[in-house]
């Protein structure tokens, strides 16, 4: 299971490393005390790949440990040493406790008093349940980094500074290359999500998948379409929302998975310019919309999918003129197959419709824009107006700096009158606090354009004179239920 899929040569009595690390005072402090209740402990994670790569500890304030110990010992040490308490965990029953330790200098006035942060946590003492880890016979220490999925993270050093390292993960980092700790020719044909694993590493580290593993994906790649589509939606969504999307996206491209589960994105990377119509690669402008996006799944999946239907609706005018005339609406209906495919939870999926549907419309504001015209497009666009401003800073790509600097400057701007208008129309706002909520408990609505377009029946009812200012929040409600809800009913009773 170490490089090369043979089994780990490492032990706890591994050698020291060429530099034995110098550790902060306080960090020298944790591993005596757990050294004084006869507790092994080792530094992992980030910390420990920073050792890796030579940078010094003295500036972090974040340390991630697992000990051979329990979660009770574990609080004990700490109390002991610091007097503090774990943080409340994530999970009914945690697994990693989290320590807050105040650290000596002084913060300003009003600010949370600085701190170290300690990540501490049992042995790991479970594996998945794979022909290929049969015989291993793994336990403590080695048993635990095992666990750690990819050898870059599966090493750590002891209390004294020595590396234990059984599984070559020192050398991907220094070579950057992303790899499973378990043997590649085989765990992608035992438990075919890691697919999407070695995708998800890929892209939070920025590093390659070594040789042996892209060729392994590639041959097994078909797998993927027995892994449950849950599984296909949450590591997506992490392979998005890692630093680096766009070098997940292209090992998911290269290794044929994407064409799997995602054909309507992989079909992105053959629509190039051809001879008969120059335009830009949209596949490579898509991947770098996803990177340029704000990292939350609504988002990077409208980023991920807001030119798909230009495939289909591509057309080359005078033989080099080319459109992709209503492209927002074919790529809004191929993505309602991708959400039903992932079962994505409705209401994320309504947002990134909306979101590909219209993306094009904030692009539409102009200086020139009256304060009226602002104030429709926020009644119009309702609950997504903040999403589709989001997607705007994303989807510019342009090369030409000076049309780049004119939209972001638009856009700003465009945000700065929002806000002004938001403001002003809440300080002389006719409508009860709180009228969106009663609309959507009312009629069974969830947030989105929908209550926009009644909350803005309701204005303009007060403004024609049609309903009085400042009512009680019953007088609109019954207004909108003697008012029939079609979108091309101005407001008027029926």
């Amino acid at each position: 299971m170490a490089r090369g899929g043979q089994p780990p040569s490492g032990t706890a009595d591994s050698p020291k490393s060429s530099s034995t690390p110098r550790y902060p005072e306080v960090l020298s402090r944790v591993f005596d005390a757990f050294e004084s209740q006869g507790i092994a402990a080792y530094l992992i994670g980030p910390r420990a790949r920073d050792l890796a790569a030579g940078n010094d500890l003295s500036d972090h304030h974040s340390f991630d440990l697992t000990v051979d110990g329990s979660l009770t010992q574990i609080e004990s040490v700490f109390y002991d040493l610091f007097r503090v308490s774990a943080q409340d965990g994530k999970e009914e029953r945690a697994r990693i406790l989290t320590f807050r330790v105040p650290r000596p200098e002084a913060g300003h006035a009003g600010e949370t008093p600085p701190h170290w942060t300690f990540n501490v946590g049992p042995f790991r003492n479970y594996l998945p349940p794979l022909k290929c880890l049969r015989g291993q016979n793994l336990s403590g220490i080695l048993l635990d980094l095992a666990t750690r999925e990819v050898t870059i993270q599966a090493f750590g050093y002891t209390s004294g500074g020595d590396l234990l390292d059984p599984f070559g993960g020192t050398a991907d980092l220094r070579d950057r290359v992303v790899r499973p700790v378990f043997p590649a020719d085989m765990v992608f044909r035992e438990s075919a999500s890691w697919l999407l694993k070695v995708a998800r590493y890929v892209a939070r580290y920025g590093f390659e998948a070594a040789p042996e593993v892209r060729a392994a994906c590639e041959r097994d790649a078909a797998n993927i379409l027995d892994v449950p589509r849950e599984i296909w939606r949450r590591e997506m969504e992490k392979v998005l929302c890692g630093a680096f999307p766009g070098l997940g996206l292209q090992f998911l491209m290269d290794v044929r998975v994407l064409g799997f589960i995602l054909p309507e994105v992989a079909a992105l990377q053959g629509l190039l310019g051809d001879g008969m119509g120059q335009h830009k690669d949209v596949w490579a402008h898509t991947k770098q919309v996803v990177a340029n996006a704000d990292a939350s799944p609504v988002v990077r999946w409208a980023a991920l999918c807001h030119d798909i239907g230009k495939v289909w609706t591509r057309q080359v005018f005078h033989g080099d003129k080319v459109h992709f005339f209503r492209h927002e609406d074919m790529s809004a209906m191929l993505f309602e197959g991708i959400s039903a495919r992932l079962q994505m939870p409705p209401d994320e999926a309504r947002r990134i419709h909306y979101i590909i549907k219209n993306h094009s419309r904030v692009n539409l504001y102009r200086e020139d824009w009256t304060d009226s015209a602002v104030r429709r497009l926020i009644r119009e666009v309702g609950e997504s107006l903040d999403d589709l401003v989001a997607f705007s800073r994303a989807d510019l790509t342009s090369k030409r700096a000076e049309r780049v600097e004119r939209i972001r400057s638009l856009l700003a701007e465009l945000q700065v009158r929002i806000l002004e208008v938001r403001e002003a129309d809440e300080a002389q706002n006719p409508l009860p606090k709180g009228i969106g909520n009663l609309i959507m408990e009312r009629f069974g609505l969830t947030p989105g354009p929908e209550v926009g377009r009644l909350r803005g029946l309701l204005l303009d009812a007060v403004e024609a004179g049609r309903l009085p200012a400042h009512a009680d929040a019953a007088t609109y409600l019954e207004f909108l239920e003697r008012t029939a809800l079609r979108p091309d009913n101005g407001g008027e009773e029926s």
